[in-house]
C-alpha cells in the first residue's frame, strides 16, 4: 500500500533535479565565454539561485543541455560532466556512497538515494557473467530534447563515482548510449572502450574483477546525511515548494508561472493543492517566510537583502508578509537571534 501511494505521488508531480546540475553546465559554459544567465532564463531556469540544493524542473535543464549543444558547444552534456567530476553530486551522497565497503554496495545504494538529486530517474545494475553493467535512463521520456545529452551527463557523474574508487585512470571496457549517434570525444575520452550506440539504457560496464573494491579516498562531507537516507518522494505542495524556492528572487510566482513549474493549468493546480489544505498564496508566503527566516537570523545578511531575495522591492510589503506568517517582524526575529548562543554581536 505504501509503494502504490509512492508511485502514485510521482506520477503526479513533475520531475525534478537539483539546481548542483544546470550550474555545473553553466559553470562549464561560463569558462567558455557564453552568456551564461541568457541560456538560463532561454530555457526556463532561475538565473539568479546559487543554491545547489534548490529543485528545478528537469525539463527544463534538459532544455538548457539542448540549446548549449546548438548554440554553444557540441556534446556539451559529456564536456560539462567531466568540468566538476565528482563535485556534481550531493557531498552527503558521497559520503553515503563512500561508507559501504566495496563499490558494489556503493552502486546499489546510488540506485536506491538517487532522489537525493532527482526524481522519476531509474539507476540499477544488470549481471553478466564477466561484468556489470549499471545503467541510467527515464522511462518513456528518451527522445525528448536534451534527453541524449542528459545522459551523457549522467555517464560522466557515473564514472566519477566508480573512479572514486578504483581510482582517476579507470576505464570501462565498454559504454552504453541509447542515442543513435556517438560523440567523437567519448572515444577521445576513453580510447579503449567500446562505445554502443542504439541501446534501451544508458549504461556503464565494471569487471566483477573491480567491484569488490573498497573505496580509495575519504570526503570532507559532514556526518549528518539524513536528508540523504529517505528515499520518499515529496507530496504535491511539496514539490512546488521546493519548484518556487529558487525563483522567489525573480519576483512574485504567479499561479500560471507555478502551474507551468509543474506541467499543470492554474485550475489544476488550485484545485491539487485544496486536496492539501492550500490556498496558492498562502503556500507562496509560507516558502517565502522559509527562506527569509534563515536569512533574518544572519546578521550580515542586511533585512533589504532578505526581502530582496524573497522576492520584495519593498521592505514594508516584505515586513507585513512576515509579520503575516510569522507573527513577528524581520526587526524582531532578528534581535531574538542574536540574543541566542548562535550569533555574536562584534565588540
Amino acid at each position: 500500500m505504501r509503494l502504490e501511494r509512492s508511485i502514485r505521488a510521482r506520477q503526479r508531480t513533475p520531475a525534478i533535479l537539483r539546481m548542483r546540475h544546470p550550474l555545473t553546465v553553466a559553470s562549464f559554459l561560463s569558462s567558455h565565454g557564453v552568456p551564461v544567465q541568457r541560456r538560463l532564463r532561454a530555457a526556463g531556469l532561475p538565473a539568479l539561485c546559487q543554491d545547489p540544493d534548490a529543485f528545478v524542473p528537469l525539463s527544463r535543464v534538459w532544455r538548457l543541455f539542448d540549446l548549449a549543444c546548438g548554440f554553444d558547444v557540441p556534446s556539451t552534456g559529456w564536456w560539462a560532466g567531466r568540468h566538476l567530476a565528482e563535485a556534481n553530486l550531493n557531498h552527503q551522497l558521497l559520503a553515503r556512497l563512500e561508507k559501504a565497503p566495496t563499490l558494489y554496495q556503493a552502486l546499489g545504494r546510488l540506485a536506491r538515494l538517487v532522489t537525493a538529486e532527482a526524481s522519476h530517474i531509474r539507476l540499477g545494475m544488470c549481471q553478466g557473467t564477466d561484468d556489470i553493467l549499471f545503467y541510467t535512463h527515464y522511462p518513456g521520456r528518451q527522445g525528448e530534447p536534451g534527453y541524449g545529452q542528459a545522459q551523457l551527463y549522467q555517464l560522466q557523474v557515473i564514472l566519477s563515482v566508480i573512479r572514486h574508487f578504483l581510482g582517476p585512470r579507470w576505464m570501462p571496457a565498454e559504454i552504453g548510449l541509447q542515442d543513435d549517434h556517438a560523440p567523437r570525444i567519448i572515444q577521445e575520452d576513453l580510447p579503449d572502450s567500446r562505445v554502443l550506440t542504439g541501446q534501451s539504457v544508458g549504461y556503464v560496464a565494471i569487471s566483477r574483477a573491480d567491484v569488490h573494491r573498497p573505496p580509495r579516498r575519504s570526503t570532507s562531507a559532514r556526518n549528518d546525511i539524513a536528508d540523504v537516507a529517505s528515499s520518499e518522494p515529496m507530496d504535491y505542495a511539496g514539490v512546488l515548494r521546493s519548484l518556487l524556492k529558487p525563483y522567489l528572487a525573480e519576483g512574485y510566482p504567479t499561479a500560471r508561472f507555478a502551474a507551468d513549474l509543474m506541467g499543470t493549468s492554474p485550475r489544476t493546480l488550485a484545485r491539487r493543492l485544496s486536496t492539501c489544505g492550500l490556498g496558492y498564496r498562502a503556500l507562496v508566503d509560507e516558502v517565502r517566510f522559509d527562506v527569509a527566516k534563515d536569512l533574518v537570523c544572519q546578521p550580515d545578511v542586511r533585512l533589504s537583502e532578505a526581502a530582496f531575495r524573497v522576492g520584495f522591492d519593498d521592505q514594508s510589503h516584505f515586513t507585513r508578509m512576515f509579520r503575516r506568517v510569522g507573527g513577528v517582524t524581520p526587526g524582531q526575529l532578528r534581535r531574538e537571534a542574536l540574543r541566542g548562543p548562535t550569533y555574536h554581536t562584534a565588540q
